[in-house]
């Protein structure tokens, strides 16, 4: 495989995990667990990744800034997913509670 290839599957990968990462709040019941443990599986091994990258170039402070960056965009997206899907259902209760009830 050529090295396009492997940074073209590498990011779809990073793609794939931060998607189910902002996933997680929108889902519910067995498909949250799944969307979460899919989520957790990526992001640990993205993280295991930028660890061995640190390892392999001798530079332990470069792998754990890269480790600092990921875990920190994850909790981010994982917030402000979270707080979006919040303000979509309260819009969406509120628009319920406004209608007028049916005439009788």
């Amino acid at each position: 495989m050529t090295e396009l290839g492997v940074d073209l599957w590498g990011a779809v990968f990073q793609a794939m995990s931060f998607l189910c990462l902002m996933a997680i709040p929108w889902t519910g019941g067995k498909a949250r667990l799944i969307v979460a443990l899919v989520a957790g599986a990526g992001l640990l091994s993205i993280l295991g990744f930028q660890f061995y990258i640190g390892v392999k170039t001798h530079d332990y402070r470069l792998g754990m800034d890269l480790m600092m960056v990921t875990f920190l965009n994850a909790v981010f997206y994982l917030a402000i997913s979270w707080g979006v899907e919040r303000l979509f259902r309260l819009y969406l209760l509120k628009r319920k509670n406004d209608r007028s009830p049916p005439s009788s």
